[in-house]
């Protein structure tokens, strides 16, 4: 089991099409027909600085004067590009890189590693991205573990959301492996105190910490709007059993039975 955290160098379109500065308009054009993209990042062997030139860009140099050159086709293509462009590591998670895209109106931004592009991450690939990674999903198990001894106080299985085939894999998974779930998510818990997300055979391990408490929800896929109904569960079920999670956080007895879980289960039906 691993810590899931998405980052550019699993998403991006790892071929890059690159001329150097001495090319000229007639090779871009040729290139970005030949190829069906809309742009052609610019650079030279022996220099560390990336340019790029879009079909925008050539757009606006033929508006702003272009079109008046003798031998347009042989324009050099430095005239036209913009940069140096600023590269962005490929261990740096997407939401970074959608981020930095909408900050600085780009389309597509070029990922390194040890400083050298090795990939294109691209609205496209964005899109790709979000439609197989944040598939409706739907909640199968939820828990509530004490963080102070590592135990579950309560748990609920979504019955009607799991299927034959797998729900016998999945009472695995809370008979023996939660176990280990326990182990790690306390470990995450202590060292971030952030929520995270784990998967487990294709399916999501959503974790939540409040206040001495963590919910674990297990979904079929990771879903943006689990992760929100997760943490308000989690506020609510300690708000309706605080008394009971306090005093066994004065104690440091921790809690050795069950708590009910009812009133919030209905918020992953909503």
């Amino acid at each position: 089991m691993d810590e899931k955290s998405t980052v550019a160098k699993e998403i991006m379109t790892q071929y890059i099409i690159t001329l150097d500065k001495s090319a000229k308009l007639k090779e871009i054009i040729s290139l970005l027909d030949k190829h069906k993209i809309s742009a052609i990042f610019i650079h030279n062997k022996d220099e560390v600085d990336y340019y790029i030139v879009t079909k925008t860009d050539i757009i606006q140099f033929l508006n702003r004067g272009g079109m008046e050159k003798n031998n347009l086709r042989e324009v050099p293509i430095n005239e036209i590009m913009k940069g140096p462009i600023e590269l962005i590591d490929a261990k740096t998670p997407i939401d970074k890189v959608i981020r930095s895209l909408i900050e600085n109106n780009y389309k597509r931004a070029l990922i390194s590693e040890n400083g050298k592009a090795v990939g294109v991450v691209s609205t496209k690939d964005i899109m790709k991205f979000n439609n197989t990674y944040f598939k409706p999903a739907k909640p199968q198990i939820l828990l509530f573990m004490d963080n102070f001894n590592s135990t579950f106080i309560a748990k609920y299985i979504y019955e009607e959301n799991l299927k034959d085939d797998v729900s016998q894999d999945l009472i695995d998974i809370y008979g023996g492996a939660l176990t280990s779930i326990s182990i790690i998510t306390n470990h995450i818990i202590k060292k971030s105190g952030a929520i995270r997300q784990l998967i487990k055979d294709r399916r999501s391990i959503i974790l939540e910490q409040y206040r001495g408490i963590t919910g674990i929800l297990i979904s079929d896929y990771n879903s943006l709007d689990l992760k929100r109904k997760l943490q308000i569960a989690t506020k609510q079920f300690y708000q309706e059993h605080s008394e009971i999670i306090n005093n066994s956080q004065k104690h440091e007895s921790g809690i050795c039975f069950e708590l009910d879980i009812d009133s919030v289960v209905s918020i992953f039906k909503e």
